[in-house]
C-alpha cells in the first residue's frame, strides 16, 4: 500500500505545475489530519461532446455529458501526517447503481488537493453488464466504438482524477477539476468504412468540475 501511495503521489503531483515563491504555504500534515470525515460532493460535466449526433452503426442518439451532474459522498477514513496523504471512499448512489471507489489523495505545501479513484470498492456493473449493439469485426475496430463506451455508460470505470482544488477549512469547502483519462474512445464517421482507421474520430475523455463541502 505504501508503494501504491508513493506512485500515485508522483502521478498526481505531476499533473499540474504548482509553484511560486509568492504563494502562501500551509502545514500539509495538519491539513491532511483535518481531512478525516464525510463530505457532500457534486460533479458537473463539461465533456466530452460526441462528434456525431447518433451512433453511426445503429442510428441511436449518442449521449452528451455536457451539463450532466452527479452527486456523490466522500468519506476520508485514514490519513498520514508523514507524507500528507489520505485514503477513503467515494460513493455515487442510485444513478450509478451504488458504485463506490477507493480514493487515495495528497495535499501539498501550497494546499493543493488531488485524489484519484484507484479501484472499485463496489462496482454497480453498469459498464460490465452493458450489451453492445453490434459485434466485433475482424479488423478489431468495433470494440473501440461500442455503445458501451458511450456516455453515460463509459463514465463508470475507475481512474477518475480530482485535481486543482485548494484546501480550505474556513469554510470547509472547495472546488476543482475532474477528468477520467481511460474513458477516451474512437468512433467511425457516418458512412465511413469501419475497417479504415483514417475514417475514425477520437472522442475525448470525460471532464468536469467538482465541489466538496464537509458535513
Amino acid at each position: 500500500m505504501k508503494s501504491l501511495i508513493t506512485f500515485l503521489f508522483i502521478i498526481l503531483a505531476s499533473t499540474t505545475y504548482r509553484c511560486g515563491k509568492e504563494e502562501e504555504t500551509i502545514n500539509c500534515a495538519d491539513a491532511t489530519a483535518q481531512m478525516m470525515g464525510t463530505y457532500s460532493g457534486k460533479l458537473v460535466y463539461s465533456g466530452p461532446e460526441p462528434p456525431f449526433v447518433s451512433d453511426p452503426f445503429t442510428g441511436i442518439p449518442l449521449g452528451n455529458s455536457t451539463g450532466d451532474s452527479h452527486d456523490f459522498t466522500m468519506e476520508v477514513t485514514s490519513t498520514s501526517n508523514t507524507d500528507c496523504t489520505f485514503i477513503g471512499t467515494l460513493t455515487y448512489g442510485e444513478v450509478s447503481n451504488n458504485t463506490s471507489y477507493q480514493i487515495v489523495g495528497t495535499i501539498d505545501k501550497y494546499g493543493w488537493v488531488q485524489f484519484i479513484e484507484t479501484r472499485f470498492e463496489k462496482s454497480g456493473n453498469i459498464k460490465e453488464n452493458c450489451i453492445d449493439q453490434y459485434p466485433v469485426n475482424t479488423w478489431g475496430w468495433a470494440p473501440l466504438a461500442r455503445s458501451c463506451n458511450y456516455w453515460p455508460t463509459g463514465r463508470w470505470i475507475e481512474g477518475g482524477i480530482f485535481k486543482e482544488g485548494r484546501f480550505s477549512n474556513d469554510p470547509f469547502e472547495w472546488e476543482g477539476k475532474f477528468e477520467l483519462p481511460e474513458s477516451s474512445y474512437f468512433t467511425p464517421a457516418p458512412g465511413a468504412d469501419p475497417t479504415t482507421a483514417l475514417d475514425w474520430t477520437q472522442v475525448d475523455f470525460v471532464t468536469g468540475d467538482y465541489q466538496l463541502i464537509k458535513q
